[in-house]
Order: C-alpha cells, then structure tokens, then sequence
C-alpha cells in the first residue's frame, strides 16, 4: 500500500474541477431565464377590456389543497355575482398549481414571479382581487371557444392514431 495515493487522488479532482467553467451566477447583477412551466406564485388573468375572467364559480377554493384561496362573493348567478375579496396566502402556498389546473374558465395563473421573500409577514397574504364584478358564464364561455378549438386540434392527431391503431 502507498502511503499519500489519497492525496494524488484529491488533487486530479481538484485539477479536474478548476479547468470547468463556472456555474454560479452572481445574483443579482445576473440571473437566470425561468422555465416557461416553473410554478410560482398565483396570479388572475384579465380579458381584452381589463375585466377579470373569474366567474367567481369558486372551484379553485374547494381545490386547494392547502386552503389559502378565499373567496368572499356577494350576488347570485341570476344578478350576476360580485368578488368582495379574492385573498392568496402566498407565505402557506406549496405551488402545486391544482387551483389552476381546476379552473374551468382559465382565470388564473400561476406567475413567473420568484423573488417572495419578506420580512413582512402580512405582505404573505394578497388581495389578488377586491370589490370587482365576476366575469358572468356567458361571456366566460365566449372566451373559452378558442381554448377548446385548440384543445379538439390536440386531440385529433390522438384520436386518428387511435383509430389506426385498431384497424
């Protein structure tokens, strides 16, 4: 056995290591492009007009797993509902995106916003919307049509395979 082999060993990973670029970056002079799918904090999408696409149908609320989406909603679908306050407990927040995937009507998003800490912990919790009327069903559904127009064209190469398939 030859004593100091260990050394020799530790100096090819280190003379390996030392020729390799860096991979740090130096945040935040620099930072680095996000994912289009990373997942971050929640976020409502708006139409064309500036109008708020939830339908306040509340389904993102039943859905979450952590319960930190509350609604507060006034009216009925008859008169046409009404969104006291749409608050976001980010700080409780795990980012699974299952409220968004839920939402029938494609009104919320999860962000590409990923700076969330603060030392403020009431700035955890956001009113995302306040004292606005929800989008009503009827002009909800006007905007899915081309959603689902790309959803069937999807599915039609699927679909055609399918039935190639069994032929």
């Amino acid at each position: 056995m030859i004593w100091g082999l260990g050394f020799f060993r530790a100096m090819g990973v280190t003379m390996r290591n030392m020729f390799r670029p860096a991979i740090t970056v130096q945040y935040p002079d620099e930072r680095l492009v996000i994912p289009e799918r990373a997942r971050w904090a929640l976020v409502h999408k708006f139409d064309e007009s500036g109008r708020p696409k939830c339908t306040a149908c509340m389904i993102c609320e039943r859905e979450c797993p952590d319960d930190i989406i509350h609604l507060t909603v006034s009216g009925d679908a008859a008169s046409g509902k009404h969104i006291d306050e749409y608050r976001y407990e980010l700080g409780a927040c795990m980012m699974c995106g299952l409220c968004v995937a839920a939402c029938p009507f494609d009104a919320i998003e999860m962000s590409h916003e990923y700076e969330l800490a603060t030392p403020d912990p009431h700035a955890l919790v956001r009113i995302l919307l306040h004292d606005v009327d929800a989008a009503s069903g009827k002009r909800a559904k006007a905007d899915a049509p081309a959603t689902q127009a790309a959803l069937a064209a999807d599915a039609a190469p699927d679909a055609a395979r399918g039935e190639s398939d069994h032929a």
